[in-house]
C-alpha cells in the first residue's frame, strides 16, 4: 500500500514538473511563431520572442523567420541576373532586395498556405515587377547612375504592391550593376573609348586654350609690372631729389647759421681779444709809468742802486790811489752814490 502511494506521488511530482514545458511553446529570437489549433484554426495573431500557451494534441506551431531576407539577382546567385531587354537592347542587371514579413501578417502566409513558398512566389513576382520596369530606361539612360536611382526608388511600391498579397515588404531595391551581351558590351567600350577620347581632346583644346590666356596674362601681368616697377622707381627718385633738396637746403642753412655764429664768435673774440690786449697795454704803460714814478723818488733811487749793487761786478780793476781823482770818486759814500743813484 505504501509503495503504492509513493508511486502515486512521483508521478504526481513528475507531472507538475513536465506539464509547464509541455503547455508552452518558446517563440525564438527573430521568428514568428503561428498558432494553429484543431477547433478553430490559425490564430490570427503573430507571436513573437518569448513563451506561449500550447496545449499538447491540441495546438500546433509554426516558426516564421522574420529577421531581413535579402533576393539577389546576379551571376552568382542561384536566380541568376535579371535579364531585360529595351530598345532591342539585352541588359543583365545585378539587382538586390531587401525584405521581409509585414507586421502583424505572418499568420496570413500559414492560414494561406504560403509558409513554405512564399520565398519562391516573392521571386517570381519580383523578377516580373523589375523587368516591367527597369526595362523604361534605354540602354543609354540606364549608364546615368541618377537615372537608375530614380527608376529604382519608383518601382519600390509598385514592387510591394504586387507582394502584399504573400504579405511580404520589400525595404530597397538597390541595383548593384549591369552589362551587355560581349558584343554589345565591346561596341560599348569602343565608344566609350571614342567618347573618351573626343573628351580628352576637348580637355587639351581647353587646356591649350587656358595656357595661350595664361600666357597672355602672364605677359599682361609682366608689363603692367614693369610699368608699375619704373612708374615707383620714378616716384622713388622723385622723392629721393626732393628729400636731398630739403637736406642740402637745410646743410646750407646749418652752414650759413655756423658761419653766422662762428663769424660773431670771431669778432667778439677779436673784439674781447683787442680790449684785452688794450687793457694789458694800459696796466703795461701804467705799470711802466708807476715804476717809474716808484724809481724816480729817492726810496726808488735807493732801491735801484740796491738792486745794481746786486747785480754790479767790478772785475778786475786796478786802481792808482796817487791818482788825484781817486778820491773823489770811490773813496767817499757819496762818491759810490753818485755811481749809482747820480746824486
Amino acid at each position: 500500500m505504501m509503495m503504492k502511494i509513493l508511486n502515486w506521488v512521483s508521478g504526481i511530482i513528475i507531472l507538475l514538473w513536465l506539464a509547464p514545458s509541455a503547455c508552452l511553446e518558446r517563440i525564438e529570437p527573430g521568428k514568428i511563431g503561428v498558432r494553429r489549433s484543431l477547433s478553430g484554426g490559425v490564430s490570427e495573431e503573430d507571436f513573437r520572442v518569448g513563451y506561449h500557451l500550447s496545449l499538447p494534441f491540441w495546438h500546433s506551431w509554426y516558426q516564421l523567420d522574420g529577421t531581413l531576407h535579402y533576393l539577389e539577382f546576379n551571376r552568382q546567385s542561384p536566380a541568376g541576373p535579371l535579364e531585360l531587354r529595351t530598345d532591342n537592347t539585352s541588359i543583365f542587371i545585378d539587382v538586390t532586395i531587401p525584405y521581409r514579413i509585414r507586421q502583424g501578417e505572418g499568420w496570413e502566409i500559414v492560414k494561406k498556405g504560403f509558409s513554405n513558398s512564399y520565398k519562391d512566389k516573392m521571386k517570381s513576382q519580383t523578377r516580373g515587377v523589375l523587368r516591367k520596369e527597369l526595362a523604361k530606361l534605354s540602354s543609354i539612360e540606364i549608364q546615368v547612375p541618377e537615372k537608375r536611382q530614380a527608376l529604382a526608388e519608383a518601382a519600390l511600391p509598385l514592387l510591394n504592391e504586387a507582394l502584399s498579397q504573400y504579405h511580404i515588404e520589400a525595404t530597397h531595391v538597390i541595383i548593384r550593376s549591369f552589362q551587355f551581351r560581349d558584343q554589345y558590351e565591346r561596341k560599348l567600350q569602343n565608344k566609350q573609348v571614342y567618347v573618351v577620347q573626343g573628351r580628352l581632346d576637348q580637355a587639351l583644346e581647353v587646356e591649350s586654350k587656358a595656357r595661350q590666356e595664361t600666357e597672355t596674362l602672364k605677359k599682361t601681368i609682366d608689363k603692367d609690372l614693369a610699368v608699375k616697377a619704373e612708374e615707383w622707381n620714378r616716384q622713388i627718385e622723385e622723392l629721393k631729389s626732393e628729400y636731398e633738396l630739403q637736406i642740402a637746403a637745410i646743410q646750407a642753412k646749418t652752414k650759413k647759421y655756423v658761419r653766422s655764429k662762428r663769424a660773431e664768435a670771431d669778432a667778439m673774440f677779436s673784439e674781447l681779444q683787442a680790449e684785452g690786449n688794450l687793457a694789458e697795454a694800459k696796466a703795461e704803460a701804467l705799470g711802466e709809468k708807476l715804476k717809474a714814478q716808484a724809481l724816480a723818488s729817492k726810496a726808488g733811487r735807493t732801491f735801484s742802486a740796491i738792486e745794481a749793487a746786486k747785480r754790479f761786478e767790478l772785475g778786475d780793476i786796478q786802481l792808482n790811489s796817487s791818482d788825484p781823482r781817486f778820491l773823489y770818486q770811490f773813496g767817499s759814500m757819496a762818491a759810490w752814490r753818485r755811481f749809482f743813484i747820480g746824486e
